[in-house]
């Protein structure tokens, strides 16, 4: 195609020539068209002498830029080269691979339909987990004797609102572990009382957070976000560097940083708002 339109336009050319120069256009078509024909046999002299060159070959050092390479077919198992990847169009092969495939998907979606079975059948409700953390709360007596900070959550079992927080509570529990003592005490219980009238409490859930001395620093009333929780215990759980020196010159000294969300505050003055309980008589 590319040589018709190149004969046209040679043509044309030479035509024109002809009308300009005054020449015979019949000669100077014949002249153009004798020159093409040979540079088309020098152009069919040279392809022939390069595709016959030493160099086009199949050793791959041997080969040049611009020289021709002949195509080989893969083989019908090939690797990378690396050891990484093997290469197959073995029917066998891919029937093998395409049957361990289908294998994996289908054990995966069993054990998700078993596990989901399972939840299903076992759920575990919110009364679970505050009895839970009830049966390994730590007792009254670690109350600023230990040096740790204290969360004491006074619930029921009829408590929604309860319910509703025990999730949160429990993973809280689970973030800081045994550096914060954390108490469940059962507001339905009456043995909890004189505890329950100690901390003001007249709501629950209510939380009340202590200090390591035993101070009793505010009260999160209704469900807490864990946001919230986590940024008052931080709080308490970052001493100052000069609470030894706090300690000599008052009573009951701050040596926590201040807590970024109170609440209710039971007790309302500094000295009086600590509480020892292995001191005390009866609980």
């Amino acid at each position: 195609m590319h040589s018709v339109v190149a004969s046209i336009l040679l043509l044309c050319c030479v035509c024109a020539e002809g009308f300009h120069s005054g020449a015979s256009p019949t000669g100077n078509i014949k002249r153009k068209l004798s020159k093409l024909s040979a540079s088309s046999d020098d152009s069919d002299v040279e392809a022939a002498s390069i595709s016959s060159s030493p160099t086009s070959n199949n050793d791959p050092s041997k080969v040049q830029f611009g020289d021709s390479v002949p195509f080989v077919p893969r083989a019908s198992a090939e690797s990378d080269g690396y050891g990484l990847f093997e290469f197959s169009d073995d029917a066998e092969t891919l029937k093998q691979n395409r049957m361990r495939n289908i294998a994996v998907a289908v054990a995966s979606f069993s054990v998700a339909i078993f596990n989901y079975g399972w939840q299903l059948s076992h759920p575990v409700s919110a009364i679970s987990i505050l009895a839970s953390m009830q049966s390994s709360s730590q007792s009254i007596e670690t109350i600023g004797n230990n040096g740790k900070p204290t969360v004491i959550d006074f619930w029921a079992p009829w408590c929604e609102n309860c319910k509703v927080a025990a999730p949160t509570l429990q993973a809280v529990e689970k973030d800081y572990g045994d550096r914060v003592n954390f108490i469940m005490v059962n507001a339905d219980e009456g043995r909890n009382w004189p505890l329950i009238q100690l901390f003001g409490v007249d709501a629950i859930p209510h939380l009340a957070l202590l200090s390591g001395e035993g101070d009793v620093e505010t009260a999160l009333i209704g469900p807490t976000s864990r946001t919230v929780l986590k940024a008052d215990i931080d709080a308490l759980l970052n001493k100052k560097a000069d609470c030894d020196a706090a300690v000599a010159e008052a009573k009951q000294p701050v040596c926590h940083d201040d807590l970024p969300y109170k609440m209710y505050d039971a007790f309302g003055r500094r000295n009086g708002r600590r509480v020892n309980f292995v001191d005390r008589q009866g609980w």
